[in-house]
This record gives structure tokens, sequence and C-alpha cells, in this order.
């Protein structure tokens, strides 16, 4: 049987991880429609021609139909007061359980794999905004026939940080990435520049690692399901090893950790092995991965600390996971050292790490502490973590102990990822309110 993809075009590979059944089936049940307008009126209702309660039903239940009538009335009060300007974080953050399931323009070309006039809306609006793309970026390196070309952009532009909440066109997505982190690394005068970290590199290649049999294991093991990395010692699982080889000697206080490989394997996807050394180098340094991934994990331990007390806290879902004894520990592990890569789709995950690369910087008002090392660097990543546990709210506070495990370890399967990066900007946003 042909299986029927999602979006049009190439199609998807299969998931790498096994999707819990919960979320499969509220991935595949069609987004529900937010109605806040005026109920049917009880006196043209069925419910009116029912008899009147006995004398035998119990003041708890009158209560319990009162408090649900109750409840349906605050939610549709607080729809309607969602639509308000100044309520539009909320509305985001209220609605964050559809990011599971395809937008209504995508629902229709998902039926018909042409595409038809709605593809080519999307086609002609991703054109455009390229084309915005084009005009912010600043040449700053120049080759033959255009071979070898670089570019900048502002970081500190407040319409480039718009822009790239809403997403980078993949044909700037290297730019854009390489442009950011280049950026921070002009903010600490012991930066290595690219030239200096090429040259390592290099060096780095002839020599042994105590790490290279596990690296050797896990590289046909990292997203295998990519053209890129299907063949043994070949094409793109040849160059992973040789990325990660000299990565674990460039760093040999970290050495090699299993959740490097997919990071590697998702720069690798836009950048040749060089350069994709380049950029896992900046990120260790500029944002906070040498931390994460420190011997012991105590960086790691102290993020998942900070998500639990500063972001998840004084919540229904927070008590609830917390009643059940179920702490970021269990889940957040993964979401954390790969950077998303192993829970969410490709598309989502590149949404992230937009935002990440360009506002992961430490903030400079912040003292880092042992308790507190990144001083705000991961703000992103915990406000990515937030969305999740929000777009599984209903499921969570619906489920047991065991169905609520499977739901936060499995693989999310997000399909509208822009609602996905609104919920996370709401709850960034959320969180920078409180620190001030």
């Amino acid at each position: 049987m042909r299986r029927k993809n999602s979006r049009p075009g190439t199609p998807e590979p299969r998931p790498p991880q096994r999707v819990s059944t919960v979320l499969q089936l509220a991935s595949e049940t069609p987004r529900r429609k937010r109605a806040f307008g005026r109920s049917a009126s009880t006196a043209t209702s069925k419910a009116t021609f029912k008899r009147a309660p006995s004398r035998k039903v119990s003041a708890r239940s009158l209560k319990t139909v009162s408090s649900s009538a109750s409840q349906r009335s605050t939610s549709r009060i607080r729809a309607a007061a969602n639509r308000l300007p100044g309520n539009k974080d909320r509305r985001w953050m209220d609605e964050a359980g559809d990011m599971l399931t395809l937008p209504p323009g995508l629902a229709d070309i998902a039926e018909d794999e042409e595409g038809g006039r709605a593809a080519e809306f999307l086609k002609k609006k991703e054109w455009e905004r390229a084309e915005k793309w084009r005009k912010m970026a600043k040449i700053v390196k120049t080759g033959n026939d255009g071979e070898g070309m670089a570019f900048e952009f502002d970081a500190s532009s407040a319409k480039l940080i718009e822009r790239t909440w809403k997403g980078i066109p993949d044909r700037w997505r290297a730019s854009a990435w390489h442009s950011f982190l280049s950026s921070s690394a002009k903010k600490h005068k012991d930066s290595a520049t690219d030239d200096q970290i090429i040259a390592a590199f290099y060096s780095l290649l002839n020599q042994s690692s105590a790490d290279d049999l596990q690296i050797d294991l896990d590289v046909p093991r990292t997203i295998n399901s990519h053209i890129m990395f299907r063949r043994r010692y070949r094409g793109g699982q040849r160059l992973l090893f040789r990325v990660l080889h000299c990565l674990s000697l460039y760093f040999p206080e970290t050495g090699y950790v299993q959740g490097m490989a997919s990071l590697a394997a998702t720069l690798l996807c836009y950048y040749d092995e060089e350069m994709a050394f380049v950029m896992l180098a900046r990120m260790w340094k500029l944002r906070g991965l040498d931390k994460l991934y420190e011997a012991g994990f105590p960086g790691l331990m102290a993020a998942l600390d900070e998500f639990q007390k500063q972001w998840l806290s004084a919540g229904p879902v927070s008590e609830k996971l917390d009643e059940m004894n179920i702490e970021p520990t269990a889940y957040g592990t993964r979401w954390y050292l790969t950077l998303f890569n192993y829970s969410i789709p490709f598309a989502a995950q590149l949404r992230v790490w937009d935002v990440f690369m360009l506002l992961g910087d430490p903030d400079a008002s912040i003292t880092p502490t042992p308790e507190r090392p990144f001083a705000g660097g991961l703000d992103i990543l915990h406000a990515t973590s937030a969305a999740l546990i929000d777009g599984t709210r209903e499921i969570l506070l619906d489920s047991d102990f065991e169905n609520a495990m499977k739901v936060l370890t499995s693989w999310i399967p997000v399909k509208d990822e822009e609602l996905m990066m609104r919920v996370t900007r709401a709850e960034w946003k959320l969180h920078r309110g409180k620190k001030r």
C-alpha cells in the first residue's frame, strides 16, 4: 500500500523514533473549529424535553452539572477574549494542541498531492520571503562567478529578529546561521577565526582518538533514513565520522558523547565538513554546549532544574507531572542534548535552531553561577520545551504515568511548526517579562 504524504513534494522519511499511540491519533484527527459564538438556546434544545431530575438525584451531581456549564461558559469567554490584540500570546498558548494537526491550508494540499492553487501560493510566498532576506544580506566576500560568496546579517536588527522567528528561507539558512554565530564570536576577543578552526580540523584528521570506535558504531545509526547517511563508509557517514573524530580531539575535556552525532548530521545537511566543524566549535563555545556536555552532566542537570523551577512550575501540567513523580530528567535529556533532533520533525527542529542561533547568547546582565551557569543562553530551548508541554497539555492531563511517559519520550509529530514557534515565542516573552 502506498504511503500517503503529509505534504506535497519529496516524501518525508518515517520518524526515527516510535510515536505514542495517543499522539498519533491526535495528529490524525482533523483540527477542531474553535467557535466562541452564542450557543444554541436552551428553549429549543432537545434537553428541554427530558424529564426533570427526580428526588433521587444528589446535590453533588447537580453541582457537577452546574460546574461543567460554568466551565464551558468561562471557556467561551476566554476564547472570545483571546481574540483581542493584547491577548494574542495567550491565545497561542491556549490553542497549542493544534500544532499536532495540519493547518487548514496544508490539510487541503495533503488531500491533493498535486498541490493546486494553494501549493503555488505557498511557493510564491516562500520566494517573496527569500527575496526579503536577500535584501537584508550584506556581501562580505565574493568569488569567481559567485562561488564562495559569504554574507552577513545585522543580528541586532529588529526586522531580522522578527523574520527569524517566522523562519529563515532554506536557501539562506546556512549563510544566516554562520553570520549569527560569527556575530557572537566578535563579542569575545579570544574567539578563534574560521581559518584557525579549519586549520585545526585538518591537523586533527591525522591523529587518533580514543573515541573512534564508539563514533564508528554510532555513525550508521544517526538519521540513517536521510539519503546522505544511508551508505556505510560512504558520503555523509564518512563526513560525519571525520567531523566527530576531530571534535572529540578539539574538546578533549568533553570527548565524544552520543548526542553530538545528531548535531553534526544536521549541520552537514547545510555545510561541507570543514564548515560544519567550524559551526560545531562555535556552538560549543558560544551556545553553551560545552556546559551541556560537560563530564558528569552537571550543566545538563542545572538546565533541566532551571526549566522545571522557572518555566514549568505553577501550572496544571506541572502539578500533574509532580503527582506522577515525572521530572524533566526523565524526558528532557534527549531534548536538550540533541537540540530536539530526535523529538520533533526536521522542519520544526530547523525553526528552533534558527532562533537559537540568533538569540542564544548569554544575557550580559545575568551573572553565571554553578546552579545557573547558562545566564539565559538556553532560554530558547526552555521556551521550546514549554511549548511542547503546552502542545501535549490535554493529553498529559488525561494520562496515567505510563501514557504520560510515552508521550514525553516519544517522537512528537508536530505538523504546524508555525504555531509551535508562536507558542515558543509566547513562552519566551512571558518569561522575559517575569525576569524584569
